[in-house]
């Protein structure tokens, strides 16, 4: 068999690719000789099914490519018909010669085609007119599919907007949500708060910075949120909430834009929140210098696996 013959074998059968549909598609609606070869096949692949003479496999794939749409179906059912009558010429001259009566659906094609031998060129004619609206109708098929799939990627890409939008809209309900529990945090999102005394002393004076989550998984913000960080401090807290809690556990990294490493912890534990996870960071005051900081968020999956999750990005401000 050609490596045409081949090729527009399984083209019948449904076993080329996309592209190569496409090419061969492209090819015989250019090329008339090309696209007899189809029809030619086409026909060839029908008649041998009707007469039971395709391979089991060859037939399978017949069935559930060719087949699965009805006019292809009513197609083979009509060549199935055709060929019964091609195939009992002998019978029904027989019982001409007998005076017996023959069955109503011979009678009718009978009434059709007439009795004699020489039908079989009338039929291959016939035939042969099927096949040509068969191949129609498989074009026809392969326009549907095809207006089918790109219906279908619009609608996809219809989605991802959707929900890109919708993702925009949460976090900046999570930002607002963020700056309300920053009010509560201390007199400003990114001012510190004041020294408490005890009955012993000082207690160590601490600032806090409610960070906004970004980078990976939030949004950008406008303005760098600023920890000031007064003389005699001792200790800062970092403060960050996330909408979701979906890890077992999680990592934190804080390191300066420069990449200097300030610290580094594993198996976080996040703490109680109305909604998603709350985390308090808490860092000597002596290992911050003035300047930018990144904190990173990490979490970890029960396999070990690790997701960026979140970077935070802030400036500290010594007086």
């Amino acid at each position: 068999m050609k490596e045409l013959d081949q090729t527009i074998r399984r083209y019948l059968l449904g076993e080329l690719s996309e592209s190569e549909q496409s090419a061969l598609e492209e090819r015989y609606f250019t090329d008339p000789q090309i696209f007899n070869e189809v029809l030619k096949t086409e026909s060839e692949l029908v008649d041998g099914y009707v007469r039971g003479q395709l391979a089991n496999d060859v037939r399978e794939r017949f069935e559930q490519s060719y087949m699965a749409h009805p006019e292809r179906n009513n197609r083979v059912k009509f060549a199935a018909v055709l060929a019964t009558r091609l195939d009992q010429p002998k019978e029904m001259v027989a019982r001409e010669q007998i005076n017996l009566p023959l069955p109503l659906g011979q009678k009718l094609l009978a009434s059709l085609f007439g009795r004699r031998p020489t039908l079989k060129l009338s039929m291959a004619l016939a035939t042969l007119l099927v096949v040509l609206g068969g191949g129609l109708i498989f074009v026809g098929i392969r326009q549907e599919q095809q207006a089918e799939a790109e219906a279908a990627r619009v609608a996809e890409r219809q989605r991802r907007e959707r929900e890109q939008a919708q993702q925009s809209a949460d976090e900046r309900r999570r930002a607002e949500e963020l700056a309300a529990q920053q009010a509560t945090v201390g007199p400003s999102p990114q001012q510190v708060s004041q020294p408490t005394p005890s009955p012993e002393g000082f207690a160590p004076r601490s600032v806090s910075l409610a960070l906004t989550v970004g980078g990976v998984r939030g949004g950008d913000v406008t303005k760098t949120p600023t920890l000031i960080v007064p003389s005699g401090t001792t200790q800062a807290r970092l403060l960050l909430n996330l909408k979701e809690n979906n890890y077992p556990s999680y990592r934190a990294a804080l390191q300066t834009v420069a990449g200097v490493e300030i610290f580094i912890q594993t198996g976080v534990k996040p703490g109680r929140a109305k909604n998603g996870a709350s985390f308090v960071f808490t860092v000597p005051a002596n290992k911050l210098a003035a300047g930018d900081y990144i904190l990173t968020l990490r979490g970890v999956n029960p396999d070990g696996e690790v997701d960026d999750l979140s970077k935070s990005l802030f400036r500290v401000e010594k007086k």
